[in-house]
């Protein structure tokens, strides 16, 4: 009788044990033969289990199928040991142990063999297919160069570095190292690029100064960078030869090196739901910089510039500064609203300026990079005033934005309007106020972002009195207050352009001083104790649930009548159960 050892039928193992127990049991008369083969099988069953399961745990672990049949083997050896000890009785034990324990071991062992390298091979596959990848987005990375002509001798000149990124994948840590000839001084040849995300680009620049008045060759550009953890590099890029022309040297008593004495000092802060950064120009040296133009540059699909403080005039899309004088500077405010939320994006600026004697020159501003972040909420369940109260004391960043509205709706439709764009979202209701006079409302709501389990509470006031209606956000990070306000500030913008019933104008109010004044008046909750109970006349819309009518439903916070099948309420919001 033959058989043929198979890695998929596990019985194969325990034929092998009777087969052998049979075999050397014969020397016991058939009544040994039928004890051997008994020992064979449960020392058959015994030895593929523990070395199955054993082995097993190395499916995980990379290239290590080489060892796989020497520890079998090894584990093979150590089962027969108790095995011919538990058998002992029966003279041909020790051999049956051996022999059934060793091949089936090895026979597993064999098996598990063929899965890891089965495993290794598909792994290998796909990081063949990755390198694939990154080296075709690798090769469609394309950089241009462009460099200011004449070149001036004793004054910088900026070679700026343009890198596009047309793949699918992020490229990350770009350096770049500018090379240059014996003709050329660079104080910071290394420059660098934390991210260029798929389908975008971002740019720098290196300064250099020609040592003499003559044709010169610049050098070479090496530029590289990682994907995927993985390194880069480009073929060095030549810059190119130009002509370099003498500048005028400042100790002979002309303008000489203007442009490094030109100083931008920038930084950003989340405001009022914009991003605002401030930005000075500071002209170090000792005489007049003329003409100072700023040129900004941003992804117009992320931000758009609402305003400039002080409102500078424009031109060809330039925000015009004008002379600065030696030894002074000029500042500026300059808000941006985020259109969309972006983990990563740059805010970047050239000046154009002349000098003393006309000369036209440019610098560029360090790149600013912003980081806005839009919630994704995420609540599974609801707080009370109480809490709320303290949620609102204890969360470090508070923010507002603030609407003038000139509308044929009254306060309580624009309220419903209000509540329906903020029932899109994952967040709870929490309680709504108002005044006895219906003139003033107060709508706070509850959230968590599902990323990180962050705390975030919304609040939309309407007030007729002054015609304004007041989006408060408070949040654990600026980066996810200044993105919840934009997002509900333009949806409130977008419901009320596009809602029925008469011309809806909505501006915003950026004057710091009418807006304090509004939101001074917005303060329903404080008339309110940590139980719920108001005092004045504030009162709490949703506290009375009224009687319920046979086959009608209503909703258990504010008592308003719920159509079948509704999962919010469309009055105060809160989600039917």
């Amino acid at each position: 009788m033959t058989f043929k050892l198979s890695h998929l039928n596990p019985r194969n193992n325990l034929r092998i044990g009777i087969y052998t127990g049979l075999v050397f049991g014969l020397a016991e008369g058939f009544p040994g033969a039928i004890k051997g083969a008994i020992i064979g099988l449960i020392l058959a069953f015994i030895t593929a289990m523990i070395v199955q399961k054993v082995l097993n745990r190395r499916l995980g672990m990379e290239r290590q199928e080489d060892s796989v049949m020497s520890y079998a083997f090894f584990l093979g050896m150590i089962i027969a040991i108790p095995g011919a000890v538990l058998f002992g009785a029966f003279k041909p034990a020790p051999v049956i142990s051996l022999f059934v324990c060793t091949i089936v071991a090895l026979r597993s062992g064999s098996k598990i063999k063929k899965i890891m390298q089965e495993i290794n091979a598909e792994k290998e596959n796909e990081m063949l297919e990755k390198l694939e990848l990154e080296e075709a987005a690798s090769d469609a990375v394309e950089i241009t160069v462009e460099v200011q002509q004449p070149l001036r001798t004793e004054t910088e000149n900026p070679v700026k570095i343009t890198i596009k990124n047309p793949s699918d994948l992020p490229i990350t840590d770009i350096s770049i190292i500018a090379k240059c000839t014996r003709l050329i001084h660079c104080d910071e040849p290394e420059v660098s690029i934390d991210i260029i995300p798929p389908g975008s680009s971002s740019y720098t620049a290196i300064f250099i100064y020609p040592r003499i008045s003559d044709e010169i060759d610049i050098g070479q550009l090496f530029i590289a960078y990682n994907i995927n953890g993985n390194y880069y590099d480009k073929d060095p890029i030549d810059i190119g030869i130009y002509e370099a022309t003498n500048g005028q040297n400042v100790n002979n008593g002309s303008i000489g090196n203007v442009e490094t004495h030109l100083q931008i000092i920038r930084e950003t802060e989340f405001y009022q739901g914009f991003i605002r950064l401030k930005m000075a120009v500071n002209n170090r040296s000792p005489l007049v910089v003329n003409d100072v133009t700023l040129e900004f540059d941003f992804d117009e699909q992320l931000f758009r510039i609402d305003r400039f403080e002080p409102a500078y005039s424009e031109k060809n899309n330039r925000l015009i500064l004008g002379n600065i004088p030696g030894n002074n500077s000029k500042s500026v405010m300059v808000y941006f609203d985020p259109m969309l939320c972006s983990k990563s994006s740059e805010i970047k600026c050239r000046i154009f300026y002349k000098d003393a004697h006309g000369k036209l020159l440019n610098t560029e501003m360090k790149p600013k990079r912003i980081e806005v972040t839009c919630p994704i909420m995420k609540t599974d369940s609801d707080i009370n005033i109480g809490i709320l109260r303290e949620l609102v004391a204890s969360l470090p960043f508070r923010d507002s934005k603030v609407y003038r509205i000139k509308s044929e709706l009254d306060i309580a439709t624009i309220m419903a309007i209000c509540r329906e764009m903020v029932q899109r979202h994952d967040i709870r209701h929490v309680r709504t106020l108002k005044t006895m006079d219906g003139k003033n409302y107060e709508t706070w709501y509850y959230g968590k972002t599902k990323v990180n389990d962050h705390d975030l509470i919304l609040k939309i006031t309407a007030s007729e009195e002054t015609g304004c209606i007041e989006i408060f956000g408070a949040t654990r990070t600026a980066e996810s207050l200044v993105g919840m306000l934009a997002e509900f500030g333009r949806e409130f913008c977008r419901e009320m352009k596009t809602s029925p019933g008469g011309k809806n104008d909505v501006t915003p109010i950026v004057n710091v001083t009418i807006k304090d004044s509004i939101i001074q008046r917005s303060n329903l909750l404080n008339s309110c104790d940590l139980h719920g109970n108001c005092t004045g006349d504030v009162v709490i819309e949703d506290s009375v649930v009224q009687n319920t009518d046979m086959g009608a439903n209503f909703c258990t916070s504010c008592g308003s009548k719920v159509s079948k099948g509704a999962n919010y309420c469309i009055e105060c919001g809160t989600r039917i159960i």
